[in-house]
């Protein structure tokens, strides 16, 4: 096995494709006896068979896969190699290590067993054989600089989706490479790269001007001085989706913000300063996802939010700190239909349960309730679906339940990791959810016939 990787010879020009994916079938993806490319006969199918027939190997195949099996298609004669090299731009292909892969098919079992060293062999090879591909992932530490330059070559005129997860091995320099090869870059997503400094974010968010999504997220030591430099020069962006988590933000970071007027979802953390630049300088956002770690900031940001006019969908994850009533009192008073409040501890392990933490209590839930319940009994348009989650609080009892119970109108409730709530209480909770999908379904409205003097929103 080692011998046929010693076999992809990167300095070899083009055209020796074919030596290429004869080492691929010598990688043990499948031995050949009587169609060999070494003067024994050849396989012959119609051209349009043999593509037929690639398609149907990867349709519906996770990407780390799809590449296995291309591979493996590639090795069985040069006509099978010449028409499947051009994968189907709908194809996304993976250079993952297959790491946590539990998969019976031995072409998968015998790569997970090559070493990184192999896997990073076979990895630069597939790069330089096979074209036409518009998406791309990269996974693991078998994925090197040489093998974004070989995919920048090959591919990124064309490429629209690249997504680089724990690539602890890339360094800035390659990944600028790739980015600027690719004009029509819509999706990126970069994700646990350890040698990365954030050279690459410029030429990403000035250079790539159809790009909608961006995700940039625990990398620690990501520097945006370039972007804060340059921004000034900037002209419209198309970006619509931004995701910045764990990646340095500081207080200045709204410079960047002030250039992206058409961001309507945004993820981040750090100073609550930035949420006052979202709203001041992205009047369509309609979704904001807020980690936040510090009371104070999140003080600061409850104002900056009531500004945002179009805000529908809002999720705060709270770490270290207990939510008051009068923080959720404010935030029932937002006018959003989709209300997120989950627990960091909850989103970092949802399975192991922590019944001594709790972001919120139960009389915060009676805060939240109130606040929803004075904001609706206000409004006058038809009643919205609500969407709540309370994930991680594990102090809500009895009590809380009877405030959601309130609520006119609830269309869909998450209380994962809730460990106190009993299941009769839990019952009553979904006939509340089924009864507010039916009403809105029906096109119903509650009326509120007589207002309680503590809650002004109940309807009796």
């Amino acid at each position: 096995m080692g011998a046929a990787c010693q076999e992809l010879r990167p300095h070899e020009p083009e055209h020796d494709c074919s030596d290429m994916a004869d080492a691929f079938a010598r990688l043990n993806f499948g031995t050949r006896h009587d169609t060999s490319t070494s003067g024994q006969q050849e396989v012959h199918l119609p051209d349009a068979a043999v593509r037929s027939i690639a398609t149907y190997l990867v349709q519906n195949e996770p990407p780390g896969h799809a590449l296995v099996h291309l591979l493996a298609f590639c090795g069985v004669c040069r006509q099978w190699r010449a028409v499947a090299r051009e994968v189907n731009p709908g194809v996304c292909i993976g250079f993952d290590v297959l790491e946590n892969t539990f998969c019976s098919q031995s072409s998968i079992q015998r790569f997970r067993r090559l070493s990184m060293v192999q896997k990073e062999e076979v990895f630069y090879a597939a790069a330089r054989l096979l074209i036409g591909y518009t998406e791309v992932s990269f996974f693991g530490e078998a994925v090197s600089d040489r093998l974004l330059f070989a995919v920048a070559l090959r591919v990124g005129a064309k490429l629209v989706k690249v997504k680089l997860t724990n690539a602890k091995h890339v360094t800035d320099t390659a990944l600028c490479a790739l980015v600027r090869s690719a004009p029509l870059l819509q999706y990126f997503t970069a994700e646990e790269l350890d040698r990365v400094q954030g050279a690459f974010l410029e030429p990403l968010i000035n250079g790539c001007q159809l790009l909608t999504m961006a995700h940039v997220a625990n990398i620690p030591s990501l520097s945006w001085t370039a972007c804060k430099k340059s921004c000034d020069k900037w002209g419209p962006k198309c970006l619509t989706k931004l995701v910045v988590r764990t990646v340095g933000l500081d207080e200045s970071f709204g410079i960047i913000m002030s250039k992206l007027g058409n961001l309507t979802d945004l993820e981040l953390d750090g100073p609550a300063v930035n949420i006052k630049a979202g709203a001041l300088h992205c009047p369509a956002l309609s979704r904001i996802s807020y980690l936040v770690g510090r009371k104070f900031d999140l003080d600061e940001a409850l104002p900056a939010l009531q500004h945002i006019r179009e805000l529908k969908q809002l999720e705060l994850i709270v770490r270290n700190f207990v939510l008051t009533a009068d923080n959720l009192r404010h935030i029932g008073s937002l006018p959003v239909a989709d209300l997120r409040l989950d627990s960091y501890v909850y989103k970092q392990q949802p399975t192991l349960s922590r019944s001594s933490y709790s972001h919120v209590d139960n009389e915060g839930v009676k805060a939240l309730v109130d606040g929803i319940c004075n904001r609706w009994s206000q409004q006058s348009t038809d009643m919205c679906p609500m969407k709540l989650s309370l994930c991680g609080a594990t102090a809500l009892t009895h009590d809380a339940v009877s405030a959601l119970l309130r609520l006119p109108v609830l269309t869909e409730l998450d209380i994962g990791g809730c460990c106190k709530i009993t299941a009769m209480d839990k019952m009553r909770l979904v006939a509340k959810v089924k009864a507010g999908r039916e009403m809105l379904e029906s096109g119903r409205r509650p009326q509120a016939r007589m207002v309680n003097s503590r809650f002004p929103g109940l309807m009796l």
